[in-house]
């Protein structure tokens, strides 16, 4: 099982992450960037490397 977090001083909701997310763990909501379904999560680190500001992390828990 993943865990993703959204660093929010860092986040622009740019959607980045979104987009490129394969498992759609990600959604919009009121404006923001969330991370709603962390079971979808595969691991891949995409999330990470499409990130402008460096504000998503997924870590195994």
């Amino acid at each position: 099982m993943w865990t993703v977090a959204i660093d929010r001083q860092k986040c622009s909701d740019c959607g980045a992450c979104m987009e490129s997310c394969p498992g759609e763990v990600y959604a919009m909501i009121e404006g923001r960037i969330t991370p709603l379904h962390h079971d979808e999560c595969h691991g891949c680190h995409t999330c990470e490397s499409v990130c402008p500001e460096e504000a998503c992390s997924v870590a195994e828990s």
